[in-house]
């Protein structure tokens, strides 16, 4: 027995060795990962034979019906969100597939004869391999910082400009127009009262059946489908409200202090929704409420509610992985083209350009793939033999 399981590492194992397991914990997030990696996979994971229909005739074969009710539900929840918010990730007029956007957070150059929106940004390089090198190359242009993709397959790379050195380093900032540095305090208020903004920078896209990716600046019907997208999160925000009695985007403060999290209020991030851009939250939302429509659904269709809140649970670690790729606080890792998600530590850094993805890309982070890793575990977890209790005597 562990009193204290947390994640279920030492009742996995025991589990796996054959004995007789029991685990508590009084954390809700603890206590769901247990029902899911211990409890559900061994009630309802057993391979056993399924009917089913194909056409007009009933057959049956051997399945883990565990298993292909969260796969089939998976795909009925991506179907059913992409039929109300896929036109907000538009395909390009070649058929090319955006992976997601490169968004960079804003200030204003504090230098009066100046004045020019300042990305912020780590670094410029889109791709930084031994045989893929590809960056955005920053110019002033009036009042306003523009850029050039170069490299490979690009326009030809500039002699001297080395693009590992961005804008930002630990919250000082360095104008790519006149030079002028504005410090970390400064930069801090500037989020806190509200003088910032973010732009998006590039997009990152893939030809279909293809896992190359391939860039271009972002344009003026990218960001006309993002303001789309905000009004649409208005709409369906008021909805879900209306229906649910809570706010659908999480409208709880940050904790301050909290050396954990502290970074977030710090830069003007209040609450927890404020760690997602508007169409982040109208994905997230979106995603949340088809999960939910999904057991409705099961239970019209007459399956066990036990049962249907087990199916239920795998799609909310569905929902969870996504809002984990699909955050501000994750980033582009130009070394292996991939998008790297928000937990890659116990704390939650700043982030000053940050990765949207596109949940229907079929490449990194989307929900396809959060999905296939969770049927991934389940299979695995589902071969592990039911343990037999004997009966006590006396």
């Amino acid at each position: 027995m562990d009193p204290f399981a947390g994640g279920g590492s030492i009742p996995l194992e025991a589990l796996r060795l054959g004995c007789e397991t029991h685990a508590v914990e009084y954390n809700p997030v603890a206590v769901l990962i247990l029902k899911c990696t211990l409890e559900y996979p061994q009630k309802y994971g057993r391979v056993t034979r399924i009917k089913e229909r194909v056409g007009m005739v009933e057959v049956e074969r051997q399945a883990n019906r565990l298993v292909e009710d969260v796969k089939r539900w998976g795909r009925w929840v991506s179907e059913e969100a992409r039929k109300e918010i896929g036109v907000y990730y538009p395909e390009d007029e070649d058929g090319s597939i955006p992976v997601g956007y490169i968004w960079a957070r804003t200030v204003p150059c504090q230098n009066p004869s100046c004045g020019v929106e300042i990305p912020l940004m780590r670094q410029y390089w889109l791709a930084n391999k031994d045989k893929k090198k590809i960056f955005l190359y920053p110019y002033a242009y009036g009042k306003q910082v523009e850029f050039k993709i170069v490299g490979d397959g690009y326009e030809p790379m500039p002699n001297d400009f080395d693009p590992s050195k961005g804008t930002v380093s630990k919250a000082f900032v360095v104008c790519p127009a006149c030079g002028n540095v504005i410090d970390d305090k400064t930069t801090r208020k500037l989020f806190q009262t509200g003088r910032t903004g973010e732009r998006m920078i590039a997009v990152v896209l893939r030809k279909k059946n293809s896992d190359g990716k391939h860039y271009r600046l972002a344009t003026e019907r990218d960001l006309e489908v993002f303001r789309r997208a905000e009004e649409q999160l208005q709409v369906k925000r008021q909805k879900l409200m209306e229906e649910w009695g809570i706010d659908p985007v999480p409208d709880e403060m940050v904790p301050s202090p909290c050396h954990d999290v502290d970074r977030l209020p710090m830069y003007g991030m209040y609450k927890w929704g404020d760690v997602f851009n508007s169409r982040q939250k109208l994905a997230l939302i979106t995603f949340t409420e088809k999960v939910r429509q999904a057991y409705k659904k099961m239970i019209e269709e007459g399956y066990d509610e036990e049962y249907a809140k087990a199916v239920m649970s795998y799609l909310g670690l569905g929902v969870n992985r996504l809002a984990d790729y699909n955050s501000s606080l994750t980033v582009w890792a130009v070394a292996g083209e991939f998008i790297a998600h928000t937990f890659g530590r116990q704390a939650l850094p700043m982030v000053w350009d940050y990765f949207e993805l596109n949940p229907w890309s079929n490449s990194t982070g989307d929900w396809n793939s959060a999905i296939d890793w969770i049927l991934d575990v389940l299979s695995h977890l589902s071969q592990i033999l039911p343990v037999e209790l004997e009966e006590e005597k006396g």
